[in-house]
């Protein structure tokens, strides 16, 4: 029988109830009443994607992601996790994340993820503060978030992460620290940070270039980056990643495995996906996406990991493979990027392939070697300068 390697499942929700004001991503408010076909056609989708096996393929992680996967009646993801079950092999002790906005769940629907055997929670609350959530234009207050809180874990869920985002105009180090005090507070076992980014076609890109809202200020961004860093250095969550903390043991496995360059299946509109030496990403519209998977013959053969919704794909090549495993490896602060796994993956050292751009990087103080076990060698690792240039460092090596 053919044994195959685990994949991770990013699932794409693109329902939203609104549009925050710094969102870019592939999400719409409009178009709920579609949400029975989108389950029907994800459900579907999940199914072309797993006859592409001649056995089931393991699945070790899955991740809802969004848009709002919470606005999905529990019937709709049932429909969902029952595809999954039917067409994969959901390993024992998988990790199953569900994002959501904390102000559209309740304790009955908290308790129905429970029995669908979603196991993680990730909340959006990005502030604690009120005037940065109105500049980002979320809906719900750091109350709702606590309540949510309350609900996971009178429902069993423990594993829970929250984000914030920081850099936002008006925030500063001093407000970056009460947001801590209120998210500390709550004793997760995950915390993602992200920077803020005004994109192009957004309603803060809009406010900014109208001086109605201040630029970010990237100086300030910085500082407000380093002052959470030393904050919660002094805690028990450990930054495994540039934008991750987590209590040990309980990181994200499913980001893990786009930090490992491992490979995922991405279905739904407008997802991307890594898997059969292959890089795809599905057609955006949700009533597009509706329609392939409605009109596709189900005795289509395409090869493992495509199916009727896929918009492009290339092949991967062996360097890019390389580039984006360093990329993405040089990202995880604890680990960094074993030169041992890297050689035993791709037959060749990273000094042979990038060893004058590695020498560069560790003299300008950007890159270091570490060696965190005898068994496993050295690790090359941002250094705390390098943190802050992390994207110049990692463009030099595509």
């Amino acid at each position: 029988m053919t044994q195959l390697k685990p994949v991770s499942l990013y699932l794409h929700i693109p329902f939203c109830t609104y549009r925050c004001s710094y969102c870019d991503f592939n999400t719409y408010t409009t178009i709920g009443d579609v949400q029975g076909d989108y389950a029907d056609a994800l459900a579907a989708e999940i199914a072309f994607a797993g006859r592409a096996s001649d056995v089931k393929r393991p699945v070790r992680t899955i991740f809802f992601g969004g848009g709002t996967p919470s606005v999905m009646s529990l019937a709709d993801l049932e429909k969902i996790m029952r595809s999954v079950d039917d067409h994969f092999h959901l390993q024992p002790r998988a990790e199953i994340t569900l994002e959501a906005n904390p102000e559209t769940i309740n304790q009955s629907y908290v308790d129905g993820l429970k029995n669908l055997g979603i196991n993680r929670i990730s909340f959006g609350a990005q502030s604690a503060l009120a005037q940065d959530l109105t500049v980002l234009g979320r809906e719900h207050t750091f109350q709702t978030v606590i309540d949510g809180v309350d609900m996971a874990r009178t429902s069993g869920i423990n594993n829970l992460s929250i984000d914030l985002i920081y850099g936002v105009p008006g925030q500063t180090v001093q407000s970056i620290h009460k947001t801590l005090d209120e998210v500390l507070a709550l004793e997760l076992p995950h915390l993602s940070l992200y920077c803020l980014t005004v994109e192009p076609g957004t309603p803060l890109h809009r406010d900014v270039n109208n001086g109605q809202i201040p630029h970010p200020d990237p100086d300030m961004a910085a500082d407000q980056y380093d002052a959470v860093t030393e904050r919660l250095a002094e805690t028990d969550l450990e930054q495994y990643e540039i934008s991750n903390w987590a209590k040990p043991g309980l990181e994200s496995q499913h980001n893990l495995a786009y930090w490992y360059n491992a490979e995922y299946l991405g279905l739904g509109a407008g997802a991307h996906g890594h898997a059969g030496n292959t890089r795809y990403h599905i057609v955006r519209r949700p009533r597009t996406y509706i329609r392939r998977l409605t009109e596709a013959s189900e005795s289509k053969a395409l090869p493992y990991p495509l199916t009727p919704a896929v918009a492009e794909s290339h092949p991967i090549d062996n360097s890019e493979e390389m580039a984006d495993t360093i990329m993405m490896g040089l990202r995880l602060l604890k680990e960094g990027l074993n030169a041992d796994k890297f050689e035993s993956r791709f037959g060749k050292s990273l000094n042979t392939v990038h060893g004058d751009t590695i020498t560069e990087l560790i003299d300008l103080e950007l890159l270091e070697w570490q060696t965190l076990s005898k068994d496993l060698g050295p690790s090359l690792h941002l250094t705390e300068k390098g943190r802050f240039l992390s994207n110049q460092v990692f463009h030099r090596f595509i």
